[in-house]
């Protein structure tokens, strides 16, 4: 199962309507989601090695995918290019 990182912030009005979009695609796709806030250790370390410099950020296999809230359509169609199958 792949995992979706999401990069946030506790100051971003954007980034809690962006993990719940990717929470809501792990309910059909083949995946978890992990919110790491960049206001901690974990989320400093993470920010330095892909070079985050925006939130909310996507990132899967340590690669950022999506910067930004992300359409449900454009998610999607995301996973599906990344070859992540929808759950049984």
């Amino acid at each position: 199962m792949v995992e979706v990182l999401v990069a946030t912030s506790a100051w971003c009005p954007t980034c809690p309507a962006a993990v719940q979009q990717w929470r809501d695609l792990a309910n059909i796709y083949a995946l978890t989601v992990r919110e790491v806030d960049v206001g901690t250790r974990e989320g400093r370390e993470l920010a330095l090695r892909l070079y985050i410099r925006s939130v909310p950020c996507a990132i899967i296999n340590q690669q950022v995918v999506h910067v930004g809230t992300v359409d449900r359509k454009t998610a999607a169609e995301l996973l599906q290019q990344l070859g992540i199958p929808r759950k049984a």
